[in-house]
């Protein structure tokens, strides 16, 4: 083993983990949410909707960089037919091209990558005393690139690890120093759960695409092959697999907010009316409590302690049968 194999490792399993995030919150959704069970509805279009509408837009998007000619085209469409619900969807002259296919029927992973990725970098942004992370991340993929030139880190496996590791906490952190009483602490953790909403794969995507994950595959598998006996190659793609690593990595923290919104919106979906506020007005208060009262205690430490009173209020409401739907 050495470190580019690590890299190289990273970027290939990342990418299907990421895709299959959004697959799987989808079918939480399903089980967890009655909202998504019943499209049109009004919570339907607040919750789900917006992720919908940017799942058909990333296949549109698609055909357009491959020059495919949409027939028609609608990002969000709840239309009964029989048992068989049909949102938002986008009819395209299927290309015979199965490269084309791929990059249609994968286009919302990419998009999906590019938005996690913007909001993620755009949030940290608005913290006080932010680390700059944008640099860190150019830094981190420059040293990611060039420790092929340093025999000592190219043989250490680990170290990309740790690399990768260190910036994602530091992001993660950074995003946490906005708190919970900052709206757009609110409005970046409903975004990042919309846009693995739109991540989700359909089994007509997974159909359309096969061949093309066929090819992802057999390909990484050939370079994982290489990478492990000549790292070295590595210069051929030149920054490639460390950039798919680094922005992966990203993204699967930023998934990680996503799933946090998603389960405390889902913990308040099961509480009744109007006691289902409670948990969210004691998340606020203690976050407000800090501000007035421990502006000294760290930004970070702020939000870990007020999402911790929520899921303390939370928890033994959903354990009590008369609050709960």
């Amino acid at each position: 083993m050495n470190a580019y194999f690590t890299i190289v490792l990273l970027g290939f399993i990342l990418f299907f983990i990421v895709w299959g995030l959004g697959w799987f919150l989808e079918k939480l959704s399903q089980a967890m949410l009655r909202t998504t069970q019943d499209p049109g509805s009004r919570s339907w279009y607040m919750l789900v909707g917006p992720g919908v509408a940017l799942h058909e837009s990333s296949h549109a998007l698609g055909c357009v960089f491959t020059r495919t000619e949409i027939v028609e085209f609608k990002p969000i469409n709840v239309e009964r037919k029989g048992d068989q619900i049909i949102l938002g969807y986008v009819k395209y002259m299927k290309p015979k091209s199965r490269f084309k296919n791929a990059i249609i029927n994968l286009a919302p992973i990419a998009v999906s990558l590019v938005l996690l990725i913007f909001f993620a970098f755009g949030a940290t942004y608005l913290v006080p005393d932010r680390p700059e992370l944008g640099t860190n991340a150019l830094n981190l993929l420059s040293d990611l690139i060039n420790l092929k030139s340093n025999p000592a880190l190219l043989s250490d496996w680990i170290y990309p690890l740790n690399a990768i590791g260190s910036f994602v906490y530091t992001f993660l952190y950074t995003f946490a120093g906005l708190t919970v009483i900052n709206p757009v602490f609110w409005i970046i953790a409903f975004l990042a759960m919309t846009i693995m909403f739109s991540n989700a794969p359909s089994n007509v995507d997974i159909e359309n695409a096969s061949a093309g994950l066929k090819v992802i595959l057999v390909f990484n598998i050939v370079w994982l092959i290489v990478a492990y006996f000549f790292p070295l190659a590595g210069w051929i793609l030149f920054g490639l697999y460390e950039a798919l690593a680094v922005l992966f990595s990203l993204a699967l923290a930023f998934a990680a907010v996503g799933y946090g919104f998603f389960i405390l919106v889902a913990a308040m979906a099961k509480l009744r009316s109007p006691f289902q506020i409670l948990p969210f007005l004691g998340c606020i208060l203690t976050g407000l409590a800090f501000w007035v009262y421990a502006p000294t205690i760290s930004l970070a430490m702020q939000t870990i302690v007020s999402i911790g009173i929520f899921i303390l209020i939370a928890v033994p409401m959903l354990m009590t049968k008369s609050l709960r739907k």
